[in-house]
């Protein structure tokens, strides 16, 4: 397989894998607090990750961590523990897995943003469109009649600014150091940090370790399919392929989400819901268009 080729494949494997996980742990938090939730689900990632670790060359990378990856390892399990706390928060108060996951399509505006910041990027009248589209899609989405400034920044939305802002650091983090601290060691680092998280939240909170097994179940098809397979097929699709072009594939998870939440708890999200989810990705999708024109413009000159 060509490597542009492979590259879509994994990102379109890791936008089917991801959206899966919207639907399992939606599942498993109906019946299980926030910490009993992300200690099995992390556990059961570090198992995934390690197993398979062990079974590839790449395992080999973890016995001479460079002091400099070392660090950004560090700081990257700190930025995951906010970034995914913060999401596994909002799917846990929603209704409808299907709004957060279209909220999440504000990561590709942070990316933006912080490459602007960091990395001295410009815009492009296309991607300020995009962004613009993007954010009023999200406004649509998080309207709340009588709401105030508290109820935002508590609810849904506002944890989901969060989580995607810092998972716009993170993945900024991950593409610039991705030829040295390889996709495996990124998932490995991921899970542990935020198992150990979670086993001290759960401690602090005084939570049971005994759940449901149907939580359990759910969390085995989710921990596999989410912290594993997706960041595993996400991180490893960088390899290949720029960013932007991955982004582009995976900016569509929320439709597939929306399908899933259907299917399985009969949610679909109100009209004026879905008419600002649909804003986001055609926001994403204009962001994503224009990077790549001016990434084309660039190469001539």
């Amino acid at each position: 397989m060509q490597p542009v080729v492979k590259g879509y494949a994994l990102a379109f494997l890791a936008t089917i894998a991801v959206s899966t996980v919207y639907i399992f742990s939606k599942a498993a938090l109906n019946e299980v607090s926030l910490p009993q939730f992300g200690v099995y689900w992390f556990a059961m990632a570090l198992f995934w990750n390690g197993l398979f670790a062990l079974r590839s060359k790449e395992h080999r990378h973890f016995h001479h961590i460079s002091g400099r990856a070392f660090k950004t390892l560090f700081f990257l399990g700190l930025v995951e523990i906010v970034a995914t706390t913060s999401l596994y928060s909002a799917i846990a108060i929603t209704p409808n897995p299907a709004i957060p996951s279209f909220l999440r399509n504000m990561e590709y505006i942070f990316v933006t943003l912080f490459g602007v910041f960091f990395l001295k990027e410009h815009f492009t009248r296309t991607e300020i469109s995009g962004i613009l589209l993007t954010f009023t899609g999200a406004f649509v989405i998080s309207f709340q009649k009588g709401a105030d400034l508290l109820d935002y920044i508590s609810g849904t939305s506002g944890l989901m600014l969060i989580s995607t802002s810092f998972y716009g650091i993170r993945t900024i983090l991950a593409k610039k150091n991705i030829k040295t601290i390889t996709p495996t060691m990124l998932a490995v680092n991921r899970a542990i940090f935020l198992l150990i998280f979670a086993f001290v939240l759960l401690k602090i909170l005084g939570h049971s370790l005994l759940i449901p097994h149907s939580a359990l179940i759910n969390i085995a098809f989710g921990s596999f399919l989410g912290p594993f397979l997706t960041s595993f097929s996400q991180y490893s699709a960088l390899k290949y392929i720029e960013a932007s072009r991955s982004s582009i594939i995976q900016s569509s998870t929320a439709l597939f989400v929306l399908g899933g939440a259907y299917l399985f708890f009969g949610k679909f999200p109100a009209g004026y819901q879905l008419a600002g989810g649909l804003l986001t990705v055609a926001g994403v999708l204009l962001l994503l268009s224009g990077k790549m024109s001016s990434l084309k413009i660039n190469r001539r000159h």
